[in-house]
């Protein structure tokens, strides 16, 4: 075995050539592995469906980049006895620095973000049917105070390119009273809160939507931009002040290793101060995408790296001469992308493909389920059975809220919280208005007395009905349909003798939390907007424009709601189950 000075093997060594050969075919199958894998990625991150485009893109980009000349350091470094020193100091410091800056933003982004979803949704759920007597009510003042612009947009599924602004001209005199008062009670229940149960709840609500600034997908590669920008300074100024590191004479050893000080202590400091922070809040969270495993490995591995490498040269120094330390940098890089890239691709693809197979047939999940159902096949239809079911079911639908918050959905299960809330109000107020109007003795008092004191969302869902009619001896009977059924459907049920259709407004009891809705789940600037297509919130922004406020104007959106839930959340939730 020929070996030189040093006690390494020496270029024209058997040993050496066989190390140089299955190193740099490793090398030749990694290229081809990160960037078809990659590719891949990013084609398949344009379908809405896929679920990649939960994942930061931007950072996912820099992290495989930052991975990839990561590994080609290990790769190189393990293979060839010498090469150019101010490509190694420039890769090292480059990939290092951007890969740890990237983990630690996609895992901060995470942590607020799932942090927003699960709270927004265990703040609709405080009411909900499944755990107490009652209809689900208003729990939109909480969500009124956050603004979309401060949110992620990754991790989220509420996007919308579509701007929608409630303050625009579909706005009347008495809808902006309606927001005023809207604001006025929110802000009486946010203080009540504050004395009850939910304070706990709120205050964190509160303070995660403050950082949302910070954790926007602008934010966070600003971040990874600042630590590449770093790199490259630390990496010139090495340049400068040594020749081993210079371009020019080009030095092909690299004997002094303060040139990877510098960005080592950053590195570090990730490593010791920062990362176990992220690590221990990521992992109580849950996501259905498997970002927190990803992230979770990525701090794994990125700890292991630095250890290994450190242990493998000082330690192990007789080993590192034949085989070097930086190996483990190629480990670390061939680990993170594949969690990072490879296993989210092929879970993207198949959900896609089973989101595929749903899509046949799919029509609108309210009035014309029996139809979408009929025409559906045999397997079709059992899902969209099941579906309906959940909706159904109180206690089943609180665990599928749960999961969908757990897919970063929780603006559309409160979307449908809210419009069951506004469901029940309506059909009280509907009621009401007309024995106001006509004989209000058959009204039972004690009812009476609770709607001329403005409390009736305390009421919702709560109706004395006898052959349809409205008894003083009757026994009150709970309104709860499922939200397939809507608003104009539950009051031509509930009152048959009246002649209501599409054309019958909203009574103004009901205009409060109406217009409450549009500006919490429709204006692209609220932080739980609803992803809709821009054709539809441009046929509501004309009705809005005509005061076209019908019992149905919210129809076509709730059916797309509950459409998006079962393409992408019921999916996932049917496979988890």
């Amino acid at each position: 075995m020929a070996v030189d000075d040093t006690g390494r093997w020496t270029s024209d060594s058997i040993e050496y050539k066989v190390r140089v050969g299955v190193v740099m075919s490793l090398y030749v199958v990694y290229i081809f592995y990160v960037v078809i894998t990659f590719a891949m990625f990013i084609k398949r991150s344009k379908d809405k469906h896929s679920g990649l485009a939960q994942r930061n893109i931007n950072l996912v980009t820099l992290q495989v980049a930052s991975g990839f000349l990561m590994g080609t350091v290990g790769m190189f470094s393990t293979a060839l006895q010498l090469w150019p020193a101010f490509l190694r100091l420039w890769f090292t410091n480059i990939g290092y620095m951007v890969m740890y800056s990237a983990v630690l933003g996609r895992g901060f982004q995470h942590i607020v973000v799932s942090n927003l979803h699960i709270l927004t949704n265990q703040i609709a759920g405080t009411k909900n049917p499944g755990f107490k007597n009652m209809m689900p009510q208003s729990n939109l003042a909480v969500f009124h105070e956050s603004k979309r612009t401060d949110r992620s947009a990754s991790q989220s599924s509420m996007f919308s390119n579509a701007e929608f602004d409630i303050s625009g001209n579909g706005r009347n005199t008495f809808e902006k009273r309606s927001v005023a008062n809207f604001t006025k009670h929110g802000h009486q229940s946010s203080m009540s809160g504050e004395r009850g149960p939910e304070m706990k709840l709120y205050r964190r609500l509160q303070k995660y939507t403050r950082l949302q600034r910070y954790a926007t997908d602008k934010s966070m590669l600003i971040f990874a931009l600042c630590n590449l920008i770093l790199a490259i300074i630390v990496s010139l100024v090495v340049n400068i002040l040594n020749e081993q590191f210079s371009l020019k004479p080009m030095s092909m050893v690299c004997r002094l290793v303060w040139g990877f000080i510098p960005v080592m202590v950053i590195v570090g400091s990730y490593v010791i101060f920062i990362m176990p922070i992220i690590f221990v809040k990521c992992w109580k969270l849950k996501d259905a995408y498997g970002i927190r495993n990803d992230v979770l490995i990525c701090i794994i591995m990125g700890v292991f790296c630095i250890i290994m490498n450190t242990v493998w040269d000082v330690v192990l120094q007789d080993i590192a001469l034949k085989w070097s330390g930086w190996f483990f940098s190629w480990v670390t890089g061939v680990v993170i992308h594949t969690v990072s890239v490879t296993v989210p691709l092929f879970d993207a693809i198949r959900h896609s493909r089973d989101v595929s197979d749903r899509m046949h047939g799919v029509g609108s999940l309210g009035a014309a389920v029996n139809s979408a159902i009929a025409n559906a096949s045999g397997r079709e239809m059992s899902n969209r059975s099941d579906y309906n079911a959940i909706l159904a079911d109180p206690h089943e639908y609180r665990y599928f809220c749960d999961f969908a918050a757990s897919c970063f959905c929780s603006e559309m299960t409160a979307f449908v919280d809210e419009y069951q809330a506004l469901k029940g109000l309506t059909v009280v107020a509907l009621g009401a208005d007309d024995l106001w109007r006509g004989n209000s003795d058959q009204l039972e008092p004690s009812f009476m007395s609770r709607m001329v004191t403005n409390t009736i969302d305390d009421n919702v869902g709560y109706l004395a009905l006898a052959n349809g009619s409205i008894n003083l001896n009757s026994r009150s009977l709970r309104l709860q349909t499922p939200p397939t059924i809507s608003i104009l459907e539950t009051a031509k049920v509930v009152y048959p003798q009246y002649e209501f259709n599409e054309n019958t407004p909203f009574p103004v009891a009901s205009m409060d939390k109406l217009v409450a809705i549009f500006s919490v789940f429709i204006n692209s600037n609220s932080y739980t907007s609803v992803n809709l297509p821009a054709a539809m919130v441009f046929r509501l922004r004309d009705r809005l424009g005509t005061h076209q406020l019908t019992l149905t104007i919210l129809d076509e959106i709730k059916d797309e709601v509950l459409n998006m839930l079962y393409l992408d959340v019921f999916t996932r939730y049917a496979k988890r189950k």
